[in-house]
């Protein structure tokens, strides 16, 4: 399996989880009886101010998610680079 080193944002990304998922939770028992849902009714509610801040973590929270990606992506292409190099045929000897 490949391996990627832990970066200081997966940390931001951890924070930008936890903001998310404590507003919705919040909203979750706020409008628990509105007809509209929690969620929909939340964000309608919410001050402007929140509701920018929420789609800010959520940016936050894609951005790094895509970062891991790319992270991801090059340790597993460096482990395929590392096989190919060890199955070079051009090393063996006859």
């Amino acid at each position: 399996m490949a391996k990627i080193e832990i970066q200081s944002f997966f940390y931001d990304i951890l924070h930008c989880r936890n903001k998310i998922m404590a507003a919705f939770d919040k909203w979750d028992e706020k409008y628990d009886e509105d007809e509209r849902g929690a969620l929909v009714a939340g964000m309608r509610e919410c001050k402007d101010a929140e509701l920018i801040n929420m789609l800010m973590n959520i940016q936050k929270l894609a951005a790094g998610y895509d970062r891991i990606k790319e992270l991801m992506d090059k340790a597993e292409q460096d482990e395929v680079d590392a096989a190919m190099e060890d199955d070079d045929p051009d090393d063996e000897e006859f």
